[in-house]
């Protein structure tokens, strides 16, 4: 069955920002938390595993878009990311909702910091166009910087 939404969704990823994916990245990934969640408080053992699942696919795809040679930012974020996988991996197998709450806390986190980077007129990554590709196809760009202003940018490996 065609999913009338799925054409939407693609479009936006497409024609977001290399910084709007990595939003977009953290909004899909909190809102598959916030299912895991919403399951285990209706007893869904089976849909709570895979909206678990789901989120933890999206922050390995976050983790693994890292280049771990632009700077301690970047090594932080990794280990912050290694910090959220193990609690929603416990959430899931303990089927405690306290993990993965403190998981969503620490991405919604991360997810402000993004949003406030694309809100910012004038940076690269937010001005160099959409992505050639959908995020899908090809290793999304989500490695930080430090800014000048002290606060999150994406950079990293060029193709």
């Amino acid at each position: 069955m065609l999913d009338p939404t799925a054409a939407y969704r693609t479009s936006q990823v497409v024609s977001a920002s290399r910084v709007g994916q990595v939003v977009l990245l953290y909004q899909g990934a909190i809102r598959f938390g916030t299912q895991h969640l919403a399951f285990l408080e209706r007893h869904d053992v089976e849909q709570a595993h895979k909206a678990s699942i789901r989120c933890q696919e999206i922050v390995n795809t976050l983790r693994g878009s890292l280049d771990l040679t632009a700077g301690p930012i970047a090594v932080q974020l990794d280990q912050l990311y290694d910090f959220v996988m193990r609690r929603l991996m416990t959430g899931n197998v303990d089927k405690d909702p306290r993990p993965t709450a403190e998981a969503l806390q620490v991405l919604r986190g991360l997810m402000e910091a993004w949003q406030e980077l694309a809100s910012r007129p004038g940076s690269e990554l937010v001005d160099d166009g959409p992505a050639p590709t959908p995020i899908a196809s090809r290793r999304p760009v989500g490695v930080p910087i430090m800014a000048q202003s002290n606060s999150y940018a994406a950079g990293g490996a060029r193709r």
